[in-house]
């Protein structure tokens, strides 16, 4: 009897102290999501864009000079419409997907981007468009390499047969290990089209060459610009300000001074 007594004292405190591990406060760090860029310039000008959402699905990007509405199926981006604020234009992008990879994107601007995924992880991709005529032109060719889940490397081939030249465009990226806070919007990494933006990781180092070769005379002309970004970061490890010409969502400037990031 004693030692069942003694067996039932055990059997107590052992659930006492997992009750009270129980009610414990467990920090759960969330994904943190981007919600405002502040795209600062030399001049000390500056222009803000915001992203909001629904949950982590993205529902719009609203820039200086353009509306981007984003909409799905299930759990991938299948329509964005984009709307010029200076013309009030409007481009709409429809995504189709084969086994939960990009595919194709049918253009209302009049052109058609298929993308092919490729044995060693690598996705080719052709733009084509339409003449007056209606008769399908290629507009270039490219293929896109990844590596841990980041874009390092886009190499693009575009031939202008009219005035004799082929010109091969290579962007190289070398990404640091923090994170990307624009990995975390459901299916935005799908997107190729947003190339710079679909790591997981940011970019610290950007390098463009461009080869030109006039095919009559066989004479090549070459450039090459790189493009380097100091980062700092929140303790979570996502970017808070990034001091670069790259701007966020658009090309180089050499005006552009840092973007400023918020999350939600």
């Amino acid at each position: 009897m004693k030692k069942t007594k003694e067996i039932v004292g055990i059997l107590v405190v052992v659930l006492i102290t997992l009750c009270s591990c129980t009610n414990e406060s467990v920090e759960i760090i969330q994904p943190q999501l981007l919600k405002k860029i502040v795209e600062v310039s030399v001049d000390g000008t500056s222009t803000i864009t915001t992203l909001n959402y629904s949950g982590n699905k993205l529902q719009n990007i609203d820039k200086a000079d353009a509306f981007l509405e984003f909409y799905y199926t299930g759990s991938l981006i299948t329509k964005i419409v984009e709307t010029n604020k200076a013309t009030s234009g409007k481009n709409t992008l429809e995504y189709n997907y084969v086994d939960g990879q990009l595919n194709k994107i049918t253009s209302s601007d009049n052109y058609t981007i298929n993308y092919k995924q490729n044995k060693d992880g690598s996705v080719s991709y052709e733009k084509w468009t339409k003449d007056s005529n209606n008769v399908a032109v290629k507009v270039y060719v490219g293929t896109l390499f990844f590596q841990n889940g980041n874009l390092i490397k886009d190499e693009k081939i575009i031939e202008d047969t009219k005035k004799g030249i082929l010109t091969t465009k290579t962007v190289n990226v070398v990404r640091d290990n923090r994170k990307n806070a624009l990995h975390n919007i459901l299916g935005f990494n799908k997107l190729l089209d947003f190339a710079k933006n679909v790591s997981a990781n940011n970019c610290i180092i950007h390098t463009e060459s461009c080869t030109e070769k006039q095919l009559d005379v066989d004479q090549i002309i070459s450039s090459i610009k790189r493009y380097d970004s100091k980062i700092q970061y929140n303790s979570n490890g996502y970017p808070i300000e990034i001091v670069s010409e790259n701007i966020i969502f658009g090309g180089a400037d050499s005006k552009h001074l840092k973007s400023q990031l918020f999350y939600n």
